[in-house]
């Protein structure tokens, strides 16, 4: 399994551990939509491990949405939700850093931290590869934000390794990822695009916002672009659906009529 545990979440449960490498496999695209896992005793005997281990990790799996187990036949790879996009107008870019956790939401100003959770030297996200136009392998980096005592959101950054070579030597339990691009690679990135989606929490994140396994979240993911307009991050926020409000405000001004 890949990743250093950093931080102070303790030691993390056998479970825990294989449904996070279970995850990686199917983010990676080693395993596909609708591809059977191997079986519990299968599993079992890759990691050395009891059934029912295997059987809490998938049924953490399960929950989240992520595969789908079929009595008598065995657990899938849950095929992706249709998504249906609404079009916003173009908007100015603004500074990546300037729009990060500070600004996600208007009370979260003062009194939030975020520390490291994980680090990743050589990830294969297959959503980050896919996002960034680059092969990889990334720097995924794994973050807890807190405002005040109370867990936020949970964010996952994605940079190409080979664009930032000794970048994990860098980031410290208290990451500040923006100030390091800025004073290490002389490097300010802007909002390219990004898009909110309803999902609920799997069992890691669960952990880490205190929240049952299977609550609500908004994920909130995009990419960051270099002042040459080059994808350069890709990352992904996952905040707990009781804390966050998002609103849209308009032009009374100019009025258009009302449908919803």
């Amino acid at each position: 399994m890949t990743g250093t545990r950093h931080g102070r979440q303790g030691r993390v449960p056998v479970y825990r551990r294989v449904e996070g490498e279970l995850l990686r496999r199917i983010r990676a695209g080693d395993l596909v939509p609708g591809q059977r896992l191997p079986t519990e005793p299968a599993l079992a005997a890759e990691w050395g491990v009891n059934r029912l281990t295997i059987r809490q990790a998938i049924g953490e799996l399960a929950r989240a949405g992520l595969v789908v187990v079929r009595q008598g036949s065995g657990t899938y790879v849950a095929e992706p939700p249709r998504v249906v996009e609404l079009g916003l107008p173009p908007m100015p870019s603004t500074d990546a850093d300037a729009g990060s956790t500070a600004a996600i939401a208007e009370y979260v100003q003062q009194d939030q931290t975020e520390t490291l959770v994980d680090l990743t030297e050589r990830d294969t996200d297959r959503d980050a590869a896919e996002a960034l136009g680059a092969a990889g392998p990334f720097v995924r980096i794994d973050t807890l934000v807190r405002t005040g005592d109370q867990p936020f959101l949970v964010s996952s950054y994605w940079l190409e390794a080979r664009r930032f070579p000794g970048l994990t030597a860098l980031v410290t339990e208290r990451v500040a990822l923006f100030q390091i691009l800025r004073e290490h690679h002389d490097l300010r990135l802007r909002h390219h695009w990004r898009s909110l989606t309803a999902t609920v929490a799997n069992g890691a994140d669960a952990a880490l916002l205190e929240v049952p396994p299977g609550s609500p979240v908004m994920l909130r993911d995009g990419v960051n672009v270099d002042d040459d307009l080059i994808p350069t991050m890709y990352l992904r926020r996952r905040l707990r659906g009781d804390r966050i409000r998002f609103t849209m405000r308009y032009d009374s001004a100019n009025p258009l009529d009302a449908h919803d």
